[in-house]
């Protein structure tokens, strides 16, 4: 009989007839590693606080993300007639990045509990970049008070 844990503490310990965690693959192939890459975003395998890390990956794409969008947006609209609104092209490209994260972190994390062989480790950081962005959604670009708000955003987080 095997022991099936569960990360959510108010679901009890259940018993199975087989058994739940496997021992960790030995043989790895290229996308293994391409889920151990994106599962722990280069900083899971951090000794210290591999989580908090794994949040200012996702300050890191979310700045990223509104200087090159918005960039683009102003060039843009230098030489064309048709006119884009940056806030509105922002939030939708917000919305497309953490669904796209959300996604290929699910079958990262997936394909990293199978390799390590436990359920949840700590290196898997994806949910906390993916996480991080969405609580950075509220904010408005250009108008909040800029660094502090994503600072406010990242401690409440």
């Amino acid at each position: 009989m095997a022991i099936k844990e569960s990360s959510d503490e108010l679901n009890p310990t259940v018993v199975t007839s087989k058994a739940i965690a496997t021992s960790p693959l030995t043989t790895r192939s290229a996308k293994d590693y391409v889920a151990l890459t994106v599962a722990t975003c280069g900083v899971g395998y951090l000794p210290i606080a591999p989580g908090t890390w794994g949040s200012l990956v996702g300050v890191g794409i979310y700045l990223l993300l509104q200087s090159s969008l918005f960039r683009f947006i102003q060039q843009l609209n230098e030489g064309s007639f048709l006119r884009f609104q940056p806030l509105p092209a922002f939030i939708s490209a917000q919305l497309v990045v953490i669904t796209l994260i959300t996604l290929v972190g699910i079958w990262a994390a997936s394909r990293t509990e199978k390799l390590l062989g436990r359920k949840d480790p700590g290196k898997v950081v994806i949910d906390e970049v993916a996480g991080q962005l969405i609580a950075l959604l509220p904010l408005v670009p250009r108008v909040d008070p800029g660094w502090m708000s994503i600072l406010f955003a990242y401690l409440l987080f």
